[in-house]
This record gives structure tokens, C-alpha cells and sequence, in this order.
């Protein structure tokens, strides 16, 4: 189900300014939505050239069925008011195949510790494989907020 915007276009690669934060991250706060509220969680995650952040999460999660409905995400840097709201749009192994070496470094700790495993989770169905991307704007991407909540 990929996420489109008015005119077509895709979701764009996070502004560069949010991912030189994450230079020695190993995790980020991750939020998703729905009609009875917010929930946050802490992920780990994969940045992938262009500029896009990957998730691997469980498919049968709160935060799972919640994107299917709304695919907003905030990505938020522990420890610190910065934050990149995104939209977070399914990928499946075609595409995760071109990336894996990147994927199951950051993944192994989830069970992805080769190619073949992650193939498998995301083929049956026990994991999504997320891309986060930004929405585009009529001045380019939306740029790093930081989270006024936080202060």
C-alpha cells in the first residue's frame, strides 16, 4: 500500500540535517496515531541511502495495525527535543533484497541475521518492513522540528 500525495508524488528522503543526528544512535523513539490517541516506542532502525530510514517491526502490533489506517510517524532522537515527522510506507523483500547487508546489521538483533532470515519474516508475514520518508511540501521537505511537547 504505498503512500502517494496529491499529484503522485512518493514520500521523499529525510532532510539531511535529521540524519546527521543519528550518526550514533542505535535507536529512536518512534510514534504512530490513531482516533484514541499517540503511542511511542523505542526502535531500531536502518538509514539507507538516499536519506530514508527503514523499521523493522512485529506485524501484529498496536503501532502496525495503526499505520495501516494512518501511516504518519514522528522519529524522535532519545534524549533530546529533535524530532522528523514522516509517513511510513510498507516495503517487501524485492526492495529489502537490494539493501540487506545495510538491513541485517542493524537488524540481527531482531532476527535478521541474514538475508535469508529477514527474506523469511517478511515473506510469511511476522514482520513489516517500513520506509520513512517525508512528505513533500511546495518548498522541497519538510525540515527537523524540534518536539515542543518536550520542553
Amino acid at each position: 500500500m504505498p503512500v502517494e500525495k496529491a499529484g503522485g508524488a512518493a514520500p521523499g528522503p529525510l532532510p539531511p540535517a535529521f540524519l546527521d543526528l543519528l550518526t550514533e544512535q542505535e535507536e529512536l523513539l518512534v510514534s504512530s496515531r490513531d482516533a484514541s490517541g499517540q503511542g511511542t516506542v523505542r526502535m531500531w532502525f536502518a538509514v539507507i541511502p538516499p536519506g530514508y530510514i527503514y523499521l523493522l517491526t512485529p506485524t501484529y502490533t498496536l503501532k502496525a495495525e495503526r499505520w495501516l489506517d494512518d501511516p504518519w510517524v514522528r522519529l524522535r532522537v532519545p534524549g533530546t527535543g529533535n524530532a522528523q515527522e514522516g509517513v511510513v510506507t510498507p516495503v517487501g523483500w524485492e526492495e529489502a533484497g537490494r539493501n540487506i547487508d545495510l538491513l541485517t546489521a542493524r537488524f540481527s538483533m531482531a532476527g535478521a541475521v541474514t538475508g535469508e532470515a529477514l527474506r523469511w519474516m517478511l515473506q510469511d508475514g511476522s514482520r513489516q518492513l517500513l520506509r520513512v520518508g517525508v512528505e513533500r511540501d511546495s518548498d522541497g521537505v519538510k525540515p527537523v522540528q524540534p518536539d515542543d511537547r518536550l520542553q
